[in-house]
């Protein structure tokens, strides 16, 4: 897979930075909703997928897009594993 390409102005970088538990529950909750459109259904009337990805700062279309926000979320919670047990 090619590497990520986030844009650095993005919403989600900066709600990282300042509420992460914000950034990690959109990124969670936003992966869900992005699977369910790559099946063809729209999680509720008013969901574009054209928010969210200007909210993470991505493009593609819904599988990739879908997959890069998974790849995402591994690399994240995967270093928040290795930060948690360094502090023990």
């Amino acid at each position: 897979m090619k590497p990520i390409n986030i844009n650095e102005d993005c919403k989600f970088l900066k709600d990282l930075q300042s509420n992460q538990q914000m950034a990690m529950y959109n990124l969670i909750t936003s992966k869900g909703a992005v699977k369910l459109y790559t099946k063809g259904i729209k999680p509720n009337r008013h969901w574009k997928i054209t928010d969210v990805k200007k909210y993470f700062g991505m493009n593609g279309n819904a599988e990739i897009f879908h997959s890069k926000l998974v790849k995402l979320h591994e690399v994240l919670t995967e270093r928040n594993i290795v930060r948690s047990h360094i502090q023990l």
